[in-house]
């Protein structure tokens, strides 16, 4: 028997952990099972065609495909067309998106013989020998917990399966798989202790938890093969203190200064003694993604999630302020007692914490959540198809979302790509929050109809310079500053090549002989550039880049600055970057010859 589990990923960097804790399981239990149970990945990008001809290639007798929100389209059709070309194969599928719906989807897809519901290690183990002659075995597996299955022309439901422990669960990876350079998965924790209604984890009862010695020796894999970045999926890190600290503390003393770990949490869980601890880690070692998801106190009562909105400020700015950690915070669109003015009102409070990374997400109607049961009295109204993504509710009109969903493409492009700091905090002065700054420019690049266009780099520069000129009235000596505000800004981040004509500001001819001279010198550059001592200058010069600039840009467009004299010059260094991905950055003042680095 050939049993495929197949993956349709959002990318191809990403991996799917559940298909291989399945086959891994399988392996364990079945050793001679280990050539006849094999993995296929493939994307939501790829034609279907070309995905249907690379399984078929495979030979598989049975099918597992694992479900989620982005991929069950193009399941569906995988399925419907595979059976076609092979009508003896066992096609099942798993995973979320069918597991709270089974008899639905078996209905709507004749294709598939059963659903492997919830949890799977135990049930796959336990019908793994039925699976060559599956329908000869509906009988016997009729008692097996956890699975929905077509018998003839009725679908049958078996008991629902029993939780799995953590410590039966497998390592996913191979070692090959480690030193794919993709992103990896990882979970030490099963069940959430909040009950937050728009989750899928609200539906689950209990927490478990992985005994720490296995994720220890998990984690030094990882370690030791030198991934670049884990994200655990677990729903709430911290939900024991104890258990996030001992893997915390692990951590921070196995480092080997190069793998970064994601951990979804509830900041409001973390105390004075864990946040003094989190300010003592390497710069880049974690990430932290916090759902806040609504400042609207009847909201957050609506949807179970207790919040203290003052601590949770409070404890952002502590990991803020340690400069260490990257934090990504996330807003839901479409939540209950939520409408334009309250969703600004939250954006405000958020974005007054300063995150690395801002998310403004939109409500998806999951099937088996509390909000999916109680739509009608919310009023809320999504998509059909999937991701059963919001369209109204009764305090939030389509149109309203559509200019929520303008501003989210706003904060994506000038705030999350953290190209723009300089440039967007100088516009943030100018406008009442920064809301209405991101609103703002929101409706100015529908009005020119710039989001129906795909943008060069230096084509989004120019753009936010634009906004700049014919929003706000600046005058010329402003304009000309804002254009110098912006050439850092492309410089943090790479060194420039060209600019949009309309924003192209530049000392160097000037200042030539300044610049050349600093790169001769040998106190400068072991100052400096102490990595590039004995480099030949002029190669030197090619990988890193001087900018000569009429003001600090780092304090904004000064209110009187002399346009054709300069203030400074600022160094970046490409191939030392700071943990944030900026290049490392050096102001050398003219007046007083001080130097200082950012």
């Amino acid at each position: 028997m050939n049993l495929l589990f197949i993956a349709v990923n959002t990318q191809y960097i990403h991996t799917n952990p559940a298909v291989r804790i399945l086959r891994q399981r399988l392996i364990q239990r079945f050793p001679q099972s280990s050539e006849q149970v094999q993995i296929a990945e493939f994307t939501i990008n790829q034609w279907d065609d070309d995905i249907l001809g690379a399984i078929y290639r495979l030979h598989p007798k049975v099918l597992g495909f694992s479900c989620y929100l982005w991929n069950i389209a193009t399941v569906r059709r995988l399925c419907t067309e595979y059976r076609k070309v092979d009508p003896s194969a066992v096609i099942f599928l798993g995973g979320p998106e069918v597991s709270y719906d089974a008899q639905a989807e078996l209905e709507r897809l004749p294709a598939a013989d059963f659903v492997l519901c919830g949890e799977g290690e135990y049930t796959i183990e336990k019908i793994y020998p039925f699976l060559p002659q599956w329908n000869a075995a509906l009988e016997k597996i009729s008692h097996i917990p956890g699975i929905v299955y077509r018998n003839g022309g009725e679908i049958c439901t078996s008991p629902a399966s029993e939780p799995v422990k953590m410590e039966d669960v497998p390592f996913p990876y191979s070692e090959k798989e480690l030193k794919s350079g993709r992103i990896l998965y990882y979970e030490t924790i099963r069940g959430c202790p909040f009950q937050c209604q728009y989750c899928l984890s609200s539906a689950e009862k209990g927490v478990r938890f992985r005994p720490l010695e296995q994720v220890f020796r998990d984690i030094d894999r990882f370690l030791n093969a030198k991934v670049r970045q884990v994200k655990l999926v677990d729903r709430t890190f911290n939900c024991s203190k104890a258990h996030a600290t001992a893997i915390w503390k692990y951590l921070s003393e196995h480092d080997n200064g190069i793998t970064n770990f994601h951990f979804e949490l509830a900041a409001e869980l973390l105390d004075e003694e864990t946040l003094d601890f989190l300010s003592t880690i390497r710069p880049g070692l974690f990430q932290f993604e916090i759902g806040v998801q609504s400042a609207n106190p009847e909201t957050l009562q609506a949807i179970r999630r207790p919040a203290d909105m003052e601590h949770l400020r409070y404890v952002t700015q502590r990991i803020h302020s340690g400069g260490n950690i990257h934090q990504h915070l996330d807003l839901i669109a479409g939540l209950p007692y939520e409408g334009f003015a309250s969703f600004a009102d939250s954006f405000q409070k958020v974005y007054e914490m300063k995150p690395h990374q801002f998310q403004l997400g939109f409500l998806k109607l999951l099937k088996g959540t509390g909000l999916y049961r109680d739509a009608d009295m919310y009023g809320i109204i999504c998509r059909d198809a999937a991701p059963y993504e919001v369209l109204k509710t009764r305090w939030l009109s389509y149109g309203e979302l559509l200019e929520l969903k303008d501003i989210e493409a706003m904060v994506e492009t000038y705030y999350n790509s953290g190209r723009f700091q300089c440039s967007v905090s100088e516009l943030e002065k100018r406008f009442h929050s920064p809301f209405v700054f991101y609103q703002s420019l929101a409706a100015y690049w529908r009005e020119i109809g710039a989001f129906e266009q795909n943008h060069r780099n230096e084509q989004v520069y120019e753009l936010l310079w634009l906004f700049f000129r014919d929003s706000l009235n600046p005058s010329n000596g402003e304009l000309e500053g804002f254009k110098w505000l912006l050439k850092h800004d492309l410089c943090l981040h790479q060194k420039p090549k060209r600019s949009e004509e309309r924003i192209a500001v530049s000392l160097y001819h000037t200042y030539r002989d300044r610049i050349s001279a600093f790169y001769h010198s040998q106190e400068q550059g072991e100052r400096f550039l102490p990595s590039y001592v004995g480099m030949d200058p002029h190669q030197t010069a090619r990988i890193t880049h001087m900018e000569v600039y009429p003001f600090d840009p780092r304090s904004g467009v000064a209110s009187c600055w002399e346009q054709d004299k300069a203030k400074g010059m600022m160094l970046y260094d490409y191939r030392n970057r700071e943990w944030n991905g900026m290049a490392s950055h050096y102001w050398l003042p003219f007046e007083d010859n001080q130097n200082s680095h950012t």
